[in-house]
């Protein structure tokens, strides 16, 4: 392959790293787990031929194999037992605090986004933290743009409604 070709490559793919990173996290929770995704998924995006490398929206399709692969990550038992001792270790503390500070505000609304189902954590992460388009959510989801506002109205009520609960009965 032409260095020329590789070099903008590496640069497209190192520009996507965080981003993809970020998708992977909000996925698998492990940060160990998404530093393994992101490498496996930036290893299957060098392992495309150069053909498939002139893909229009390399962002949005990195972000689709980010996502299938850790959709099958959680799916296999070894990603199942590695969810489960997360949530044990973030399972809400009690304590005599009985008022939230801005950082336990943003710890308690990320639990929020991390138990909601995997869907609706995905158009909150695209959306609201990576700030996506709806129709760029549309075709990583490969769902229609209509599907992804009900996704993402579900999504925030739901946090929106479990944070104002945590809020009023003191927890954090």
């Amino acid at each position: 392959m032409p260095l020329a070709i590789e070099n903008n490559f590496v640069d497209q793919i190192e520009a996507l790293r965080d981003k993809i990173f970020r998708v992977t996290k909000r996925l698998l929770i492990s940060s160990d787990e998404a530093a393994d995704a992101t490498q496996e998924v930036i290893i299957k995006l060098w392992q495309l031929d150069q053909n498939d490398r002139k893909i229009e929206n390399m962002e949005a399709y990195s972000m689709t194999i980010a996502k299938n692969y850790c959709l099958d990550r959680l799916k296999s038992k070894q990603a199942n037992q590695l969810s489960l001792v997360e949530n044990q270790v973030t399972k809400r503390q009690t304590g005599l605090e009985r008022t939230l500070d801005y950082k336990n505000q943003w710890e308690w609304v990320n639990k929020l986004i991390n138990d909601l189902p995997e869907k609706e954590r995905m158009v909150i992460q695209l959306r609201d933290i990576e700030q996506y388009e709806f129709d760029k959510i549309a075709a990583i989801l490969d769902v229609p743009q209509g599907t992804v506002r009900v996704y993402l109205t579900r999504a925030r009520k739901k946090i929106r409604t479990q944070f104002l609960k945590i809020q009023q009965h003191g927890l954090g």
